[in-house]
């Protein structure tokens, strides 16, 4: 149909024109049906004039009524479509730069305080006066009792001994500085060993209780304190004490006896450290070592035993 249209275009210029010319213009170029159909060749003619293009009887088509819609896939929109306005590139974003986060503080350390110790409860002082007393008045009477034993007067004949040959040893030293002398203070240092030795066995006869008590401290009210009423009340640690109050005043000229005599003398400390010499109280000095070791000889102690 549009070919149509478009070969009826061209044929209206041809007609204006053909209005001014001659007539033998007219009859030199007639417009022929050749001429037409050169012209119109190309032009798309229907086959049946009184149909539509696609064999429809012109004028009986159903018009759409107006208050019909037309469908959006029935007649294109004639409108230009609006090119998409080109999207923007979003803006960078600017990060801000992060903070470095602050460092956790450590916790300060809990500075304890040292606790106080409780003070030590004071307990009220018992009233041990009986006890005390009781126990120096036991250890009186077997102090009295002891004197009448036989290790004890074995004691006293060695310490006698002892003291006589000191005298002797003195007095030779005075008038001359001889063998005499020399044999004097051996003699003497024999005595020593053997009182030394004596001691030792009247304290182990008379020892009662084990090395848990230990006398010594001294035979009045304020130094007892240091002993438990248990002890106190004891009949044994009476008589262990009673022997070491005994025999403790006796030993206290011995025990000058190295300390002032053998130190200081020069006879007597020659004669003490003289190898030979030592031969003359090897035995007493053994004995007296063993003792202190608590070595004893069954059948010796057998003599001082009542």
């Amino acid at each position: 149909m549009n070919r149509w249209i478009a070969a009826m275009l061209l044929l209206l210029p041809i007609a204006g024109c053909g209005g001014t010319q001659t007539q033998s213009e007219q009859d030199d170029d007639h417009y022929t049906q050749e001429d037409l159909e050169r012209d119109t060749g190309d032009v798309y003619r229907p086959t049946n004039s009184g149909e539509d293009d696609d064999g429809v009887e012109k004028g009986s088509r159903d018009k759409p009524a107006r208050t019909d819609t037309v469908k959006n896939n029935e007649s294109p929109s004639t409108e230009r479509k609006k090119d998409p306005e080109p999207k923007k590139d979003p803006e960078p974003k600017v990060e801000q730069p992060r903070k470095d986060p602050q460092p956790k503080k450590d916790p300060e350390p809990k500075v304890e305080q040292p606790k106080k110790d409780p003070e030590p409860r004071v307990e009220p002082k018992k009233d041990r006066t009986d006890t005390i007393a009781g126990f120096i008045s036991n250890v009186s009477t077997r102090m009295d009792a002891l004197e009448s034993t036989k290790a004890w007067k074995e004691f006293l004949k060695a310490k006698e001994k002892f003291d006589d040959r000191l005298d002797k040893a003195l007095e030779k030293g005075n008038d001359e500085r001889g063998k005499d002398a020399e044999a004097a203070w051996a003699n003497a240092i024999q005595a020593w060993y053997e009182v030394r030795y004596m001691h030792e066995v009247f304290l182990h006869i008379n020892r009662k209780t084990g090395k848990e008590f230990e006398p010594g401290a001294g035979l009045n009210f304020d130094e007892l304190q240091v002993y438990s009423d248990e002890q106190l009340k004891s009949d044994d640690c009476a008589h262990t004490y009673a022997a070491y109050e005994l025999a403790e005043p006796e030993m206290k000229e011995i025990r000058q006896f190295q300390t002032d005599v053998l130190k200081y003398d020069l006879v007597a400390s020659k004669v003490f450290q003289d190898e030979k010499q030592a031969r003359k109280w090897a035995t007493e000095k053994q004995k007296w070592q063993d003792a202190t070791e608590g070595k004893y000889d069954d059948k010796e102690l057998k003599k001082f035993r009542e």
